[in-house]
């Protein structure tokens, strides 16, 4: 037993609370007060969610957004413009959240889990893996605020015919080769639900280069009522209501106008915690690929002896850093995939599809099933001071140097 460690009694490296603010502080009030006193809250009529749009063209570079209720109805918005269907395989790793699949399964395509590198993301090697005459899209999940090399991975699918859907929903403010993320591939999709860099509560934007397939998306969320085209399509095909409200796009509106001091800041947190754990013994800090700009929603410490990891999570986190093992971003060993229950409550056979007789092995996908072991999770708050991330640095080192030794 080492005395020092707080887990073992010893006095902990976080030594202050960590810092707290207030995350609506900006125009969300007047913007709210003027969407109730305009005596509307629907989008077609009001001018809070075209607002978000036009505010989103901007941040993204992209000519076309549409808004929408979620960012996982903005995936599913994505590969409706990706054009996939029954029978379709889509790519994509299996370190996300369930979001990333929903749009795939409900339109009777085949997820198809690809492996990640040490970075988490996936790269051309391992899509280019997993690509059969059925693959149709690609779901590139920059996950945790560290961007995919999704320019290579376009790169590649395009001349295949092969849309590349980019999931943004973490990575608000990160780049790569100066560039924002959700501006590479065929749809980019954001996220604005409580647990991510700006938040509405719930909400999403997809943001898209093509106008054809913009009039197609933005129908495909609005009952394919046609409303900003005119009317001459109205329920002329299929559509979902996937449609954003006032309330969320007057807060949207708000949370725009400083989403770049909020992910810089994490920018700020992230950097200085990583150069403080350099040189680190017995784990690394997750690496970021060439080019890359992080924002940092979270970040990852790979332990070396797997069989330690758990215990030392528990001591990092007994030193008072908000630190967890990494076990939660898998999709492959869940339920959905392990029992293919996709929709539970008919009988076996069709409760199968469409996913069928397709087994998923987390043995084929090793880099992930080994991150899965060997990960810490470490995360970051928008509102932490420098003196919190030199303590949380001080509490990894701690624990590092015993279990090193």
């Amino acid at each position: 037993m080492n005395a020092s460690l707080a887990i073992n009694g010893g006095p902990k490296a976080k030594t202050t609370p960590y810092s707290t603010g207030l995350r609506y502080t900006g125009n969300e009030r007047q913007y709210l007060e003027e969407a109730l006193a305009s005596n509307t809250l629907f989008y077609g009529f009001g001018k809070f969610v075209k607002c978000a749009c036009d505010r989103m063209r901007e941040y993204t570079g992209q000519p076309h957004v549409v808004a929408c209720s979620s960012c996982s109805a903005a995936i599913h918005l994505g590969l409706i413009a990706a054009g996939i269907g029954p029978g379709d395989e889509v790519i994509l790793t299996p370190n996300t959240d369930v979001g990333s699949v929903i749009g795939i399964i409900g339109e009777g395509a085949v997820p198809v889990f690809c492996d990640c590198d040490w970075t988490l993301q996936p790269t051309v090697a391992t899509v280019a893996a997993k690509i059969t005459p059925r693959t149709k899209a690609v779901v590139v999940v920059h996950i945790a605020g560290y961007p995919a090399p999704v320019d290579a991975i376009v790169a590649f699918c395009q001349p295949r015919g092969i849309a590349v859907v980019e999931d943004c929903a973490q990575s608000w403010g990160t780049k790569l080769n100066g560039r924002q993320v959700g501006a590479f591939g065929t749809a980019g999709c954001f996220s604005t639900n409580d647990f991510k860099h700006i938040s509405t509560g719930d909400g999403g934007f997809v943001a898209l280069n093509d106008a054809e397939l913009y009039r197609r998306v933005s129908n495909y969320a609005d009952k394919h009522y046609d409303r900003l085209f005119g009317g001459t399509l109205s329920k002329a095909h299929f559509g979902m209501n996937y449609r954003m409200t006032e309330l969320q796009g007057a807060v949207a509106c708000a949370q725009l106008e400083i989403v770049d001091r909020i992910t810089s800041r994490h920018h700020e947190l992230g950097e200085r915690l990583t150069r403080q754990l350099a040189d680190l013994k017995g784990a690394r800090m997750m690496p970021a690929i060439p080019g890359a700009y992080v924002s940092y929603w979270w970040t990852l410490l790979i332990v070396e002896d797997a069989a330690k990891r758990d215990e030392i999570a528990k001591a990092i986190a007994a030193e008072g850093v908000n630190a967890c093992s990494y076990a939660k971003y898998d999709l492959v060993g869940s339920g959905l995939f392990q029992t293919r229950s996709v929709r539970p409550w008919l009988n076996d056979e069709r409760a199968q599809y469409p996913l069928g007789d397709r087994r998923y092995n987390i043995e084929d996908t090793p880099t992930h099933k080994r991150l899965l072991e060997t990960g810490i999770q470490v995360m970051l708050g928008q509102f932490y001071s420098d003196r919190d991330i030199d303590e949380m640095a001080a509490g990894i080192l701690k624990v590092c140097e015993v279990y090193a030794q």
